[in-house]
């Protein structure tokens, strides 16, 4: 057996955390089917027997039936290929994301040339970022990009180049912040999709984050699961008023933003995934409908600081566009992704997900 810690709890993201209690409390436990891809690659999977042991440690998903299927381990892989499917009750499953996601990425990562993070760099990035965007609240996302063991250091790491929050309770103790943070997933709002259906689903996935999670929590709607992130962010913010303190946008890079625009040759502006054109529509058409007390919270892809100076040059010119941004990518790596494609034997995923099988896989719990 791999050597893990006693608990994952302390190195999981804490909105897997609370979306694990908040399903409790709603009396939903849906079996999903989830699967797991590189964008890069090609390559060789590694970590595929550490990761498994973290379902047996862990979780009772085999003693409720549930499976885990993989490439085995050095098997060859090419971008988008599925190398693991697991199949299981939600609340068997959710809050162990982070942590299998942070072994394959490390493993895979080490085992195609890509080097172990170097903290000092990593501070070195945070400065960077924190220079860029003065007055923002930054937020370190990356315990689902590296091992669980290094978490601690690359929180301390993100804190010391500025950054004010970490998502692990683990690393944020490390770095001197009294625990991690952390609302909504596209897993949590998934799960209320399949009881409500896409329409309502951020609308009551939110209300039910206001229900069960204590009040000095801030409620921040996820809005881009179903690319529909004006639509949802209104609605949300009709059904919350003022307990609603933003809104968070993580558009897939397969995507254009509802009120985004066609990419022009501006990276960063326009195209798929988060751009400014798209936050800028969310922006206006709350201002508009008299939410704008609702703040923006922007992920996806600003471990890049390019990107980040187009947003902060955007917000200069035309005022104000955003205030928090959560960050993963302080150093380089073959990030494994996962995403709920099924549920309960009927596609249900985020808007540019789908289920892709793969007949490779073989079981591995």
């Amino acid at each position: 057996m791999p050597n893990l810690p006693p608990r994952h709890q302390p190195y999981t993201d804490k909105y897997f955390l609370r979306s694990r209690h908040i399903l409790e409390k709603e009396g939903l436990n849906p079996w999903i089917t989830v699967q797991v891809f590189f964008r890069n690659g090609p390559g060789k999977i590694a970590g595929v027997g550490e990761a498994a042991a973290a379902f047996l440690a862990y979780s009772p998903l085999m003693e409720h039936g549930g499976q885990v299927w993989a490439l085995a381990e050095g098997e060859a892989f090419s971008p988008l290929e599925p190398v693991m499917r697991i199949e299981g009750p939600i609340g068997d499953v959710i809050e162990l994301e982070t942590f299998y996601l942070g072994i394959l990425t490390a493993r895979t990562s080490l085992a195609n040339d890509v080097p172990r993070p170097d903290p000092l760099a990593a501070t070195a990035k945070a400065a960077a970022l924190r220079q860029i965007l003065p007055g923002k609240d930054l937020l370190y996302f990356g315990a689902r990009h590296w091992h669980w063991s290094l978490e601690e250091e690359l929180c301390r790491a993100a804190v010391a180049g500025g950054f004010d929050s970490c998502a692990t309770d683990a690393g944020a103790r490390a770095a001197g912040l009294p625990a991690g943070v952390g609302t909504i997933p596209h897993a949590l709002v998934l799960a209320f999709a399949h009881r409500f259906g896409p329409k309502r689903a951020t609308r009551e996935a939110a209300l039910a984050f206001d229900r069960h999670i204590e009040p000095t929590c801030p409620r921040i709607a996820l809005v881009d699961t179903f690319n529909k992130e004006i639509d949802d962010a209104l609605d949300t913010a009709r059904a919350l008023g003022e307990r609603l303190w933003g809104v968070r946008l993580d558009t897939s890079g397969e995507l254009i933003g509802q009120g985004g625009a066609t990419f022009d040759g501006r990276p960063y502006l326009t195209g798929p995934g988060v751009t400014v054109a798209g936050v800028r529509a969310v922006r206006q058409a709350l201002d508009a409908a008299g939410f704008a007390h609702v703040n923006i919270v922007l992920s996806s892809g600003f471990g890049d600081p390019a990107k980040a100076a187009a947003f902060a040059a955007d917000e200069a010119r035309h005022g104000r566009l955003f205030e928090a941004v959560g960050v993963g990518g302080l150093f380089d790596a073959w990030y494994a992704t996962a995403d709920i494609v099924r549920i309960e034997g009927q596609p249900l995923a985020k808007a540019g997900r789908s289920l892709r099988d793969n007949p490779r896989l073989r079981r591995v719990v």
